[in-house]
């Protein structure tokens, strides 16, 4: 008999913010320590819709954003999040200080254990989810307006929340049968 390996409630599906669930300017890095810029990014309503949905589903779905800790980003992101995506409750909302640690590490030192594929980061930025990868979790990059033109990354790509759900459900269905 096989033995199943899990479900989406097994998974645990970080998102990103900047360029992810909220709609990046392809800005110098100086305007985007300036007071105002989290607060005023256009949300991504599709990927919102998403996760709203996906909470209700029950699956396991979380905030995963890096901030700037000498500037308000921190403040801002949170402001945010209780805006547009006030279904999700501030335990599943981390945040990495930039530049102190990685995401991966963040969530491997959080957890106390070494990622899974059942870790899936959904994310813009190359960098993050080849470190994803690298610590033995899953990425899956969100195709954005300014992103994924030299094609860097060999995973996942996806640019619409269907196409995203087709990822997730494949993803459940090969370790429900083991894969």
């Amino acid at each position: 008999m096989q033995k199943k390996m899990g479900t989406k409630r097994d998974m645990r599906v970080y998102f990103d913010m900047d360029g992810t669930i909220a709609k990046w300017h392809d800005v110098p890095v100086e305007e985007t320590r300036k007071p105002g810029y989290y607060a005023d990014l256009e949300p991504e309503m599709e990927l919102l819709d998403f996760m709203r949905d996906a909470i209700k589903r029950g699956e396991n779905i979380y905030i995963l954003s890096s901030y700037y800790a000498d500037t308000r980003a921190l403040l801002e992101k949170k402001k945010w999040l209780d805006k547009y995506l006030p279904e999700i409750d501030s335990a599943h909302c981390l945040f990495v200080p930039y530049g102190k640690t990685n995401k991966a590490e963040f969530i491997e030192t959080m957890l106390h254990r070494r990622l899974s594929k059942a870790d899936i980061l959904i994310d813009d930025h190359t960098p993050n989810l080849q470190c994803w990868e690298n610590a033995g979790g899953q990425g899956v990059k969100w195709l954005n307006q300014i992103n994924g033109k030299n094609g860097c990354f060999e995973g996942a790509r996806v640019g619409s929340a269907e196409e995203l759900r087709a990822v997730l459900d494949g993803e459940a269905e090969r370790k429900a049968v083991g894969f």
